[in-house]
């Protein structure tokens, strides 16, 4: 008998160097994720929404503790990542309370080379690609493969539905073209709404990597000289602040100013998966119906989730418009709310 407990014990003491042994993980406590790589943790909804859908590989380390930001008009909670930028909208129902900064077409903007004005691609049609009808581009091969293996989980099942994949990475805003990246390497780049697909070779033939947009939207600037300045005239109201909030679903973008087309996405919850959904769009100030192209299908997917897109021409009329997205068995109304100025 007192040879088997010795026996135990001596096993207990084996296990307990082992464990003492293993490496340490970031630490973890009540939804609080802290690096030993960087001084700032994640925490509340944030870590929630960063460890489900993708963690480091997907959006870096933190580089800023959360905090309050204007974002189109509003206050909210932020976070900057190294590929990205969080949002919490505690109006939205999960999990779309969290959204992704758009920081492909931001720093497109900033460099003076808008996606409107990128080539187009050649051909809709070609192999090994898949052609976005919004943005008339192709992404293709290894792109397109990262692309449909990644997105946000919606519904908890394996595998990424096309509309997971778009909430993720957007659409695309360029072809595939050889660009330096701003670590300095050389490699196939491809830009969409919220990342740069970076194809790094030398590390395998299929290795996609994702640009550091967050780094590089958020890296402080170089202060200009000081100049003697005239006092600027009261800047105007924003024409963007009083669009309401939607109501089951949520729109990118929801004011849209200057006089290109405009790609405008919308995504619908709360429907029967497979329902068919009726779609119209009035003029807010008078409730008169308006023609607009809607391009997608008119059934719900199977998570109960409904992803259109539109086109605003340039023609169409100032002012605020509604779409509203109906469900012909459930009743269940999406509405959203976006404004031509």
């Amino acid at each position: 008998m007192i040879s088997r407990w010795l026996h135990l014990f001596t096993m207990l003491v084996v296990a307990a160097s082992l464990v003492a042994l293993m490496p340490a993980a970031p630490a973890q406590a009540q939804n609080r994720i802290c690096f030993n790589e960087v001084p700032d943790c994640i925490e509340g909804r944030f870590a929630e929404y960063w460890q489900q859908n993708g963690g480091l590989p997907v959006f870096g380390f933190p580089i800023t503790p959360a905090f309050q930001q204007e974002v189109e008009g509003k206050v909210r909670l932020v976070q900057i990542f190294e590929r990205n930028r969080f949002e919490l909208h505690p109006e939205n129902a999960r999990p779309y309370d969290v959204l992704l900064g758009r920081l492909g077409d931001d720093l497109l903007q900033r460099r003076g080379t808008p996606w409107q004005n990128e080539p187009k691609a050649s051909t809709t049609q070609q192999a090994g690609c898949r052609y976005f009808a919004q943005t008339q581009h192709l992404v293709c091969d290894a792109f397109l493969r990262y692309w449909q293996s990644h997105g946000l989980d919606f519904d908890g099942r394996r595998g990424f539905s096309e509309a997971e994949s778009l909430a993720l990475f957007g659409l695309p805003l360029t072809e595939a073209r050889v660009e330096t990246n701003s670590s300095g390497d050389t490699v196939l780049t491809q830009w969409f709404e919220r990342a740069r697909f970076e194809l790094h070779t030398n590390l395998g033939p299929d290795v996609v990597l994702l640009g550091l947009l967050g780094r590089e939207a958020f890296a402080p600037q170089p202060a200009p000289q000081p100049t003697p300045q005239p006092t600027p005239p009261p800047a105007p109201a924003d024409p963007c602040a009083d669009i309401p909030a939607p109501v089951n679903a949520f729109i990118e973008p929801a004011c849209i100013q200057g006089s290109d087309t405009v790609v405008v996405a919308v995504l619908g919850y709360g429907f029967n998966p497979g329902e068919r959904i009726g779609a119209y769009f009035t003029f807010v100030a008078t409730g008169e119906v308006v023609g607009v192209q809607i391009i997608g299908g008119d059934t719900a997917d199977a998570d109960g989730t409904f992803l259109v897109t539109f086109l605003v021409d340039p023609a169409l009329a100032k002012g605020l418009y509604a779409l509203t997205l109906e469900g012909v068995q459930s009743g269940n109304k999406a509405i959203v709310f976006f404004k031509k100025v």
